[in-house]
Order: structure tokens, then C-alpha cells, then sequence
């Protein structure tokens, strides 16, 4: 070896060794960037991998990695909402949010993130809560890096720019004016004016211009203030999913996340007491808009959160809330004062909770409030003495240990917002089997949360319209009167009534007996087993979700229903009817995880029934004996009656773009009837034609069965067997008449309205040709195109409403694509012409649209059209659905998805620009408070002369 050489390699050995000596002392000192938090406890069918970590910045984060994912979806949880309101500007945490969506430093554009989500198949959302803010996305996974690189900045380079104060507080102050006429927001308003005025519940939370004063310069600095003191990563928990694998995740939470400057918050404050125990008993009375009587008793008791594996309040709930023969219900029930019973925990604060027992109540049972209240106390005494039992307790647990072995998948953003929510309230191993974990009886615990639901510890409500009010509360108009407390008198309890005979549940017969898989062929789609005069049988042997699960449909059609207002009548009767007299005995299989659900149609009755399917022929069983067996009182009829009369009272309250659409579908269906039109026929009615109905329907009858699940053939002939000894059904289809749609004449077509709404509102509809998978691609991809700009033109640039959005609207079979405006004060005329210039205009930038762009979208669409189903029920929905209208083309999505994939960019513009010509008809639905004003754009709609064209039936 040459000396040179020698030296060279020495000197090589000296570095080398400096080196990892440097190395050595780095590692020493660096700190990693994360560190592993424990693993959730996963149910045994979960394929899905998780990994939870917490980031040096504080940040938690659960990482899910799911192999079969079609959407990628994160979620970002803040544990401050409302609660944390100063007492000087409510509504702040609800206006930050919105702030947030409005630019980045990194991305300033106000609509960058929105664009991005959109452009690549995804969906995006906020909400404040009381002790929450959440931030959430779904997006096709190969995008998900970019959209958590736009997301991630909300948190940390938010611009909350001046520039657009003003607009986000008219967006929040429309939202609060949509929320006037909401009875479940007026009920609120007024149980405030029960709480502690200085607990932070009692305050208004969501804003309006009033609270939110623009004017004001120490709003913005207000704002700053509360992001810059919750907004920490220690407040923060984060949800990721995708079909990444884990590592993948990591690496990308810690590519956009790390960055998070960490602070430490303060914790909060310990609140005083939600409602004065000075101030109770009480009573709250509240004047509703809805036709609806409720008595609700609210107990003050301690929040159980700590304690989710004993679940003292749920063990309670789950007694007094019982549905079944001897329960509080069933007794109240049939004595005709009380129709529904629910129990539970609500308005938890970390510290409190209001234990809440809520009763809907028939106008004879507002007559009887202090007997109702004195038979609730008299089910309590019951419990205490024989209820809070150790084999009660395991019956919960071992329901709940089936419903955690197999669950069925959620979608991945709703999945992402649930965890980040649960993740500051649990340990993070729980995480997943909070709701499933009864793991410990403990009976003294219980009896400790039972003792606090006491008569000098209640909150009474009693809402009904025909209260006497001396009050409004403020922010939102709730009439109510509020005695609190209430004198000695008032409050003391009255005997229970004599005709209780209470008796608590006994073991649930309805527990699966068998949770085994079938084998045998997997079905793709539902195979035709069985055809005879009077039925047909569908069926589909699917145990992919490797659950012991099926779904049965069985279509009772009869002629007399189709075309009679007085038919269709009794027959929505018949269905509510039937479940009332299944509810007592079917409502142990509900808890056991059975379902089942009667509705009627336009053809008739159709019985649904979904969950384990081993207990699902004796559940069917019943369901038939009821049907044909039991009778009709006069007093039960009555009740039938009036509850139907206030469902349609009740829809002239529904939100705007329901009722919009209902109108729009009520113009287009023949034959179809308005609701004044039914409260005009309902009085007509008797019992004693519900009784022949009832009598006389399964006599004239052509029935259709889909079984879809772990049914084999076998089975499901045996339960078409029964039904046809049962029913003995005798037409064939063409006996039965199929609905019709009216064919709007191409040109434009509107209609005003005058709703009870103080809002403005108008829909603007395209009724697409008839049943042609192109056409529905067409207008699938133009709502798929223009949804984003449609809502950011009207929405965030022209400030025209809160609620504005478009999408594709099918009829049966017809495709349809809308857009609707609601706006506190713009005239539906001035939102017609501002949805048309948008149409009009929006040709330009879709004939600009770069390739790529356009591309991205088709794809979205398309993937959103293919996705595989995530429930059993949702897959056999739809089959069902394709029976129902006669199609039968269960791959029809699949056709559309094809013709999406075969439309370019110029094929779509000409398409669009036949649609604005009005080639195809646009129906103009719009309302007002105010019965004068102008037109609405187009001619006068006459549905009455319109072409009606009726359903074929396709059948194979």
C-alpha cells in the first residue's frame, strides 16, 4: 500500500468516525416528530388498519387505512364551540368557521379549497357545536395530498381578511333568519329562558347581524382573539382515511400538519349549574308553529361520559323508553293519551346533562298532564324497585356485542367527524366500541343517576299551540310562559292514574338465534326464482358484508289505491294503523337488531323488513296475522285521523326546498293530489271505512317479494309460500295502474306560491326526456360542472341566500336538474333572473374549460356512479327501486356511467345550450310572504293540460 493511498484511507476512517459521532449525539438531541398513542379495539370483521399518533405540537391524529375505500376523507375537530362564545358577541365561534373556508396565506383565493374538492369528486363541510367546531372533506383518494395541503392551512395561515367580514356575516345572518319558522330552533330559544343565565347554554350561539355588529371594529379583533386562544393543536384531534396504507398516512399528516404552531390552551372554565336547583320544579310552556303536543320532563343529572362502560343513563333510557306489552308507553298508549315515548341524555356540558323524557301527546292527553306526569313517576318507582338488574344489563351487552361484530361501514367523512369528535372525550383505544361497550354493571351507579330523576328536580315541559304565552325570547320569536319554580301546590304530584298495570320487559325472544353465513352462489343482481298468478319472486343469496343480515320487500298491490284520493287515503291510514298494532309486540326485535317498516304508495302497502335475518319469518308472521286479524276502534281511528291531518297541516312548515319540491313533484305525477286536497277528503272518512278497507284489501291483490342477503332460494320460497296461503293474491300486473308523468311542453313554465315562510325561496327545474340513460348523463355531468360556480356566484360573490345549491333531481325514471335560492330578502322574481344570467353566462366558462379540468370532473362523476354500495340495505334499495318503477335494469347506473365516459367537451356544450334555449321544459316553483309583487319569469303553469305519459314495465 502506497503511502498516499495510506493517508487517504486514514483520513476516509477519521471522517467516517467524526461522522457518526456527529450522528450519534444528533439523535440524541432530536426530537421525533410524533409519537405512537395506543391502538383502537377493532370488532372482528374490521379489516380496516389503524394507527394513532400524537404530533410534537400536541395534534392527536387517528390514521385509517381501508384497502376498499372509493373515497378518501379527513376531519378536523376543535374542541371550542358556542360555549366559548364572549358573553359580548354571540355567534363568534359559529362566524369564524365560516371565516375559515375564505383564504390562506398559501392559498388565497377565497374559493381555492371549495374548487379543488369539487373539481376532484368531493364533498366538504362545517358545523359549531357547543363544546365543538368541525371541519370535514371527502375527496377521490389519488387527491387527498392535495386537498389536506389546502385544508391543513385553515389552521394555519388563515387570511380572515376584512374583505370579507361583511359578506360571511349576511351568509350566518341567513342562515339564522332560515331557522326562524324551525320549531326545533324556537324550542331552544325558549328552554334558554329556563337555564342558568349564567351558564353559556342559556345564550343565543349561531348570530345574526345584530349580535355579529359589522359596524363595530373590535369584532375582527374579537375573532382573531378566539382563534388565537382555542385554535391550538391541543384542542385539535384529526381523522384521516383512505386506501393509502398507514405509512402513507403518517407521512402525509406530517408533511401538513407538523407545522402547527404548538400552544398550550387554557383549560376551560368549570361552568355553574344548567339550571339553578333553586329554580326547580318548574314549568316551561311553549307555543309551537307544527301541529304537535309533547310533554317533556328534563332532570339536571351528572354527564356520564367517564362512565360509557357501566352506561348508567343509557341502562335508564333503555327501560323507561321501553316500547313493549306492560311498558309505560303501551299502557299510555292505549288509553289514547300518548303515541310516542323517547328517553335519553341530551345537552351534555362535560360536567352536566339533562336527562330528558319526552312523550308525544294526543289532544285527549293534554286533558290528563298531571296523570301522565304521575304515571312517568310511577314507571320510576317500578325500576328502582325491580329494574336495575345484572341479567337486564347483559341482555344490552350481548345486543350490543352483535351490533359491534357486525357493524356496517359508515361513509368515510361521516365516519372521520364522528372519531374526531369522540377522540377529546375517550380513551383512544375505546374509540371505536364506545357506543357497543357495556362491560360493568354496577348497580349502586345506577341507582345513583335513577335517584335524580325526582319530581323536585324536574323541568316541565309542555309544548302545544294551544298554550297560554306572556313571552318571546329574544334572538329567535319562541312564545312561551315560564313558572319557576312552581309553588308547592303546583308542584305536588297527583295519584297515578288507576287503569296502569305496568310490568317491566322479560328476556327478548327476538335475539338471533342463528348468526351463521349461507353458502351458495353469490348473487350479482336479484335472479326472478318464482312467477305465478298473483306474485312474483325476487331473489339474491349476498353475504359480502359477511353479516347474517337480509333485507325483505313485499309490494301489496291493489288496484282500488291507484287512481282514488279516497283510496290512497285509507291506505296511508291502513300503514300507520298497522304499526301502531306492531308496535308493542315487534318492538323487542327493534332492539335486537330486527327492523321492519310499513308505508304506503301509490299502488298499494309495502312491507319492509331488514336486519338478522334467522328471526325475520317469525317477525313476517306476525306482521300477516296483525294485517289480517286485528281490528279497527272507533277511538283508535279517531287518533289515525288526526295525526294524518296534522302530518299534512305540518308540511306547510317543512323547510323551503322541501316543500318547493314536493310541489314540483306534485305537478309532474298523475295522479297526485295537494295536501289541502287531503285535509278537504280526510273528514269524510270514518272508521268504519278504515275497517273495510282493511277487511277488503288483501283480496284484490298482486304481490311482489325481492329477498336480498343471507336468504338462500329455499328459504325465500318458503316465506313466498306463506304469503300466498296467507293472501292468496289473484291479479296479475296489468290489473294494478302505474303512476303517469306529466310532460312539461319544452318552453318556460312558473308558479308563485304564498308559504308560510318569511323567507324567499325559488327552485328552477329542467325536466329531462324520458328514460334515456344518455340523457341522464348529460344532465348529471352539467349539475356535476356547475355546482361549485353556481354556489359560489350566487352564493359567496352575490350574497342572494345561506341555502343555494344545484343538483341532478330524477323523477321515477325521468331525469331532472335544479337550482334553488332561499333568501331572506330577495324577491323569488329577482332570483329567477339571477339563476337564468348564471345559466346563461356559465356557457363561456364551460366552453373554456381546459381539458384537464374537464376530465377531472367526468372522472368524478363517474367513480361517484360506480361506487360499490357500503350497506347491504343501500345495495338492495336500489334493486328494489328498479322493481318498483318496472325497469328492472339493475345495472342502470352502470349504463349511465358509460355514456358519461363517452361525452366530450364540445358534445356537453351543444347539449347545454339546447337546454337554455328551451328545448327541454324548465319549471319556475317560486314563494313569498308577500302575496304581491312581480311575476315570475315564463308562462303561467297549467300541470292539468299537460301530456302525461305512464310508466312502462320492462319486465324480463
Amino acid at each position: 500500500m502506497s503511502v498516499t493511498t495510506t493517508r487517504f484511507y486514514c483520513s476516509a476512517l477519521i471522517l467516517a468516525a467524526t461522522l457518526i459521532s456527529l450522528a450519534a449525539c444528533s439523535s440524541l438531541t432530536r426530537q421525533e416528530p410524533m409519537t405512537s398513542l395506543p391502538t383502537p379495539i377493532t370488532s372482528p370483521l374490521d379489516t380496516r388498519e389503524y394507527r394513532s399518533l400524537e404530533l410534537n405540537n400536541g395534534l392527536r391524529v387517528l390514521l385509517i387505512s381501508d384497502a376498499d375505500a372509493e373515497k378518501a376523507a379527513a376531519s378536523m375537530n376543535v374542541a371550542a364551540g358556542s360555549l366559548q362564545d364572549p358573553d359580548e358577541w354571540p355567534g363568534l365561534a359559529h362566524f369564524l368557521e365560516h371565516m375559515l373556508f375564505l383564504g390562506t396565506a398559501t392559498y388565497p383565493e377565497s374559493d381555492a379549497y371549495q374548487n379543488y374538492i369539487r373539481q376532484h369528486g368531493g364533498s366538504y363541510n362545517a358545523f359549531t357545536a357547543p363544546r365543538d367546531t368541525n371541519y370535514f372533506f371527502d375527496i377521490r383518494p389519488e387527491h387527498l395530498d392535495g386537498a389536506l395541503s389546502r385544508f391543513s392551512r385553515f389552521f394555519v395561515d388563515p387570511l380572515l381578511s376584512d374583505d370579507y367580514l361583511e359578506r360571511e356575516i349576511n351568509a350566518v345572518h341567513s342562515e339564522w333568519s332560515a331557522t326562524l319558522q324551525d320549531d326545533g330552533r324556537l324550542r331552544l330559544a325558549a328552554l334558554r329562558q329556563a337555564l342558568n343565565p349564567e351558564h353559556p347554554s342559556s345564550r343565543f350561539s349561531a348570530g345574526n347581524r345584530d349580535s355579529l355588529d359589522i359596524e363595530d371594529p373590535a369584532l375582527r379583533q374579537a375573532m382573531l382573539a378566539y382563534h388565537e386562544n382555542y385554535y391550538h393543536p391541543d384542542r385539535m384531534t384529526l381523522v384521516i382515511i383512505g386506501p393509502q396504507d398507514l405509512n402513507e398516512l403518517e407521512a402525509l399528516t406530517e408533511k401538513h400538519f407538523l407545522d402547527l404552531e404548538t400552544k398550550t390552551s387554557e383549560p376551560d372554565p368549570k361552568w355553574p349549574e344548567l339550571v339553578r336547583s333553586e329554580d326547580l320544579p318548574a314549568l316551561l310552556e311553549i307555543k309551537p308553529l307544527r301541529q304537535t303536543r309533547q310533554l317533556q320532563l328534563l332532570f339536571p343529572i351528572a354527564d356520564s361520559t367517564a362512565d360509557f362502560k357501566k352506561k348508567p343513563d343509557t341502562y335508564l333510557a333503555h327501560l323507561i323508553g321501553h316500547e313493549g306489552q306492560g311498558s309505560l308507553l303501551d299502557a299510555l298508549k292505549q288509553k289514547g293519551w300518548v303515541t310516542e315515548l323517547s328517553a335519553g341524555s341530551q345537552m351534555r356540558t362535560g360536567q352536566e346533562a339533562l336527562f330528558s323524557i319526552n312523550l308525544q301527546l294526543t289532544p285527549t292527553g293534554e286533558e290528563h298532564l298531571k296523570e301522565i306526569e304521575a304515571a312517568v313517576f310511577a314507571w320510576l318507582n317500578l325500576i328502582r324497585e325491580e329494574g336495575i338488574e345484572e341479567w337486564r344489563f347483559q341482555e344490552k351487552a350481548k345486543i350490543a356485542a352483535n351490533s359491534f361484530r357486525y357493524q356496517e361501514r359508515s361513509d368515510p367523512s361521516n365516519l372521520a367527524t364522528h372519531l374526531a369528535m369522540q377522540m377529546p372525550l375517550y380513551p383512544i383505544e375505546d374509540l371505536l366500541r364506545v357506543h357497543s361497550a357495556w362491560d360493568t354493571f354496577d348497580a349502586e351507579l345506577i341507582r345513583d343517576y335513577l335517584n335524580q330523576l325526582k319530581p323536585d328536580n324536574r323541568l316541565t315541559l309542555h309544548i302545544s299551540p294551544d298554550v297560554e304565552t306572556d313571552s318571546v325570547a329574544p334572538w329567535l320569536p319562541a312564545e312561551y310562559r315560564l313558572q319557576q319554580p312552581l309553588s308547592e301546590n303546583r308542584a305536588r304530584l297527583v295519584a297515578p292514574p288507576e287503569f296502569l298495570e305496568l310490568r317491566l320487559p322479560g328476556p327478548n325472544p327476538f335475539i338471533p338465534s342463528n348468526l351463521t353465513l349461507n353458502d351458495g352462489e353469490q348473487q350479482l343482481q336479484p335472479q326472478r326464482i318464482k312467477e305465478t298468478t298473483g306474485m312474483e319472486v325476487w331473489q339474491g343469496l349476498d353475504t359480502s358484508f359477511e353479516a347474517p343480515r337480509a333485507q325483505l320487500y313485499i309490494s301489496l298491490q291493489n288496484p282500488r289505491v291507484t287512481s282514488s284520493l279516497r283510496e290512497r287515503l285509507l291506505a296511508q291510514l291502513t300503514a300507520r294503523w298497522l304499526q301502531d298494532e306492531l308496535n308493542a309486540p315487534g318492538y323487542p326485535a327493534r332492539l335486537a337488531g330486527l327492523n321492519y317498516d310499513i308505508h304506503a304508495h301509490s299502488r298499494g302497502l309495502t312491507l319492509s323488513l331488514g336486519g338478522y335475518n334467522s328471526e325475520q319469518e317469525r317477525l313476517l308472521e306476525m306482521l300477516l296475522e296483525t294485517l289480517l286479524t286485528a281490528s279497527v276502534d272507533e277511538e283508535h281511528f279517531q287518533r289515525l285521523q288526526l295525526r294524518q291531518e296534522e302530518a299534512l297541516i305540518n308540511q306547510r312548515r317543512d323547510r323551503l326546498p322541501q316543500q318547493l319540491i314536493r310541489q314540483t313533484f306534485n305537478d309532474s305525477l298523475s295522479p297526485s293530489w295537494t295536501p289541502e286536497e287531503q285535509l278537504k277528503a280526510l273528514p269524510k272518512l270514518k272508521a268504519e271505512d278504515l275497517a273495510d278497507f282493511v277487511e277488503t284489501f288483501p283480496n284484490q291483490l298482486y304481490v311482489q317479494l325481492l329477498s336480498w342477503g343471507n336468504h338462500t332460494p329455499a328459504a325465500v320460497e318458503r316465506l313466498a309460500d306463506k304469503l300466498q296461503q296467507r293472501l292468496q293474491p289473484g291479479l296479475t300486473p296489468e290489473d294494478v295502474e302505474r303512476l303517469g308523468i306529466k310532460q312539461l311542453p319544452p318552453g318556460q313554465w312558473s308558479k308563485k306560491l304564498n308559504l308560510e315562510h318569511n323567507d324567499r325561496a325559488l327552485l328552477f327545474y329542467f325536466q329531462g326526456k324520458s328514460g334515456d340513460p344518455k340523457e341522464e348523463a348529460y344532465l348529471r355531468l352539467i349539475a356535476q360542472l356547475q355546482s361549485s360556480a353556481f354556489f359560489h356566484e350566487l352564493r359567496t360573490r352575490q350574497q342572494l341566500g345561506y341555502a343555494v345549491f344545484s343538483n341532478f333531481l330524477p323523477l321515477i325514471d325521468q331525469p331532472g336538474l335544479f337550482y334553488f335560492i332561499q333568501s331572506p330578502d330577495t324577491e323569488p322574481d329577482e332570483l329567477a333572473e339571477a339563476i337564468e344570467a348564471f345559466l346563461r353566462s356559465d356557457l363561456q366558462r364551460l366552453e373554456k374549460l381546459d381539458k384537464q379540468d374537464f376530465e377531472e370532473h367526468r372522472q368524478s362523476l363517474i367513480n361517484r356512479l360506480t361506487e360499490s354500495d357500503k350497506r347491504l340495505s343501500q345495495r338492495a334499495d336500489g334493486f328494489w327501486q328498479e322493481i318498483g318503477n318496472g325497469r328492472y335494469q339493475f345495472d342502470y347506473k352502470d349504463r349511465v356511467a358509460k355514456e358519461v365516459a363517452s361525452i366530450d367537451r364540445e358534445a356537453l356544450t351543444t347539449f347545454y345550450t339546447q337546454l337554455m334555449n328551451f328545448s327541454r321544459a324548465a319549471y319556475l316553483v317560486g314563494s313569498s310572504p308577500e302575496r304581491r309583487g312581480r311575476l315570475l319569469p315564463g308562462q303561467e303553469a297549467d300541470p292539468d293540460s299537460w301530456p302525461v305519459r305512464i310508466l312502462e314495465t320492462n319486465n324480463p
